[in-house]
Order: C-alpha cells, then sequence, then structure tokens
C-alpha cells in the first residue's frame, strides 16, 4: 500500500488549499527539459539531477536552459522553448 504524498506549500497561506500535481508520463522519451531558475547553487543540484538521469536513462537527450533571473517569471521565448522542444521538464532551485 503506498502511503499518500504530501507536499508542503511555503507560502502564508491561512487556510491549506488543496492542490493536485500535473500529470507525469508513464515513460520518459524525446528530450527532458532541465529548467535552471538563476538561483545561487541551483546549477550544481542540477548537475547531479542531470547526471543520474543520463546514468539512469542514457536514451533520453537532456536540454538545459536557465531562466535570466529567479525574481521574475520565465519569460515568454524561454516558455516557448520548452513546449516546444520537451516532452517533459523538472524545474528546480536551490539555495
Amino acid at each position: 500500500m503506498h502511503e499518500p504524498l504530501v507536499i508542503l506549500d511555503p507560502t502564508d497561506e491561512r487556510a491549506a488549499i488543496g492542490r493536485r500535481l500535473a500529470p507525469r508520463p508513464g515513460t520518459l522519451t524525446g528530450t527532458l527539459g532541465i529548467v535552471d531558475i538563476a538561483k545561487p547553487r541551483g546549477d550544481v543540484f542540477l548537475d547531479e539531477i542531470e547526471r543520474l538521469i543520463r546514468e539512469r536513462l542514457p536514451a533520453l537527450e537532456v536540454l538545459r536552459l536557465r531562466k535570466p533571473t529567479y525574481t521574475k517569471p520565465s519569460p515568454p521565448d524561454l516558455r516557448d522553448e520548452v513546449a516546444a522542444r520537451c516532452q517533459a521538464v523538472i524545474q528546480a532551485l536551490a539555495d
């Protein structure tokens, strides 16, 4: 039996809001986008994620992308590139 997945939301909401995870593909094929949101040391974290993915899924193409700054939403051209080129995306940060 699987335990339910609990995701903690760091925003200051006085009442919890239920959210659903985005749909996940059954298998990873094609191109996986790894988006660095430009926070300090995010690249170090994503380098390790990329290494693990390449080790476990060598046929998967990995595309590294980076936002210009973490203080603003992704620019439209970056969002368009992800949508056009990637079948799945990991977006992550680290401090």
